[in-house]
């Protein structure tokens, strides 16, 4: 490569260095500045968390009964919905039974007839007649009730399911009271519970925008600054080359000037030697 193109091609490197150490410097700025904010939101953030840890520790509303009345309310529903399913079963068996047997009467009211004869008898002053034909009433009531004693089965089950889902519902409705309480009581720490909470989700999801951001432009600093270092190895090749060029160059000249010094004494001497009048320049030679 000439020397010209050389000097041509250094320029332009140069040229390039600079725009690439300019570019490097925004993009710098750029990088430290979103790892800045970066950890400034981090700051934020943990000043966020230890304030939420410290309203979790001191309210009611993260202690041990709040779970415990939750378990107890959502167990109570769940037997409810078990025990409803049951009496759908239940009820589609009575069905059956009913229309099997072809059953017109309501043994619950047959029930409740013997056990207000019963309690007629122990209670009026009748006579003997009246109370002999009551009890046989109560006699043929209670055999038409052992006679469908597969269908009262069923009626019983029913009633039990119905009396246990009443009670669970009682229970439920007493653990979500209480849980009510407890919350209405803490109105102001779940107020502030949400809020925290919300500027907690804001600030995470800034702080990992400026985390992307900070890598984009960290990933782009050191693609230019390799860039940079190719362009600043090139450009030390050029001058390498440059620099041999300049030292073959001075050499090629010192071999020269000895050479032209040579034959200038040589002449000088065969001057001399045939005793040939020597010039002024010859002179000047001779005291060189």
């Amino acid at each position: 490569m000439e020397k010209k193109e050389i000097h041509s091609r250094i320029n332009a490197l140069k040229n390039e260095i600079n725009e690439l150490k300019n570019n490097l410097n925004h993009l710098n700025k750029d990088k430290e500045s979103w790892f800045n904010k970066k950890e400034s939101l981090k700051k934020d953030l943990n000043s966020f968390i230890v304030e939420i840890k410290k309203l979790k520790s001191s309210s009611d509303i993260f202690n041990q009964e709040i779970i415990n009345l939750r378990s107890e309310r959502d167990s109570y529903n769940n037997k409810n919905k078990s025990l409803i399913d049951g009496i759908k079963k239940l009820n589609e068996e009575k069905r059956k039974l009913i229309k099997d047997k072809k059953l017109n009467v309501n043994l619950n009211e047959i029930k409740r007839e013997i056990e207000r004869i019963n309690y007629k008898i122990e209670t009026e002053a009748l006579s003997f007649d009246k109370e002999k034909k009551l009890m046989k009433e109560i006699k043929n009531l209670k055999k038409l009730y052992q006679e469908n004693s597969e269908v009262n089965a069923v009626f019983e089950k029913i009633d039990e399911a119905d009396k246990k889902i009443r009670d669970n519902r009682k229970k439920a409705d007493e653990a979500h009271k209480k849980l009510k309480e407890i919350f209405d009581s803490n109105k102001e720490d779940i107020s502030k519970f949400k809020e925290l909470s919300k500027k907690i989700y804001e600030k995470r999801k800034e702080q990992q925008s400026a985390f992307d951001n900070f890598i984009s432009f960290k990933n782009k600093f050191l693609e230019a600054n390799n860039k940079l270092k190719d362009k600043l190895n090139a450009l030390k090749s050029l001058r390498e080359e440059l620099n041999k060029i300049d030292k073959d160059f001075k050499k090629e000249k010192e071999i020269q000037k000895e050479k032209n010094a040579e034959e200038v004494e040589k002449r000088l001497e065969e001057k001399l030697l045939k005793k040939k009048t020597l010039t002024k320049d010859d002179l000047i030679m001779l005291q060189k």
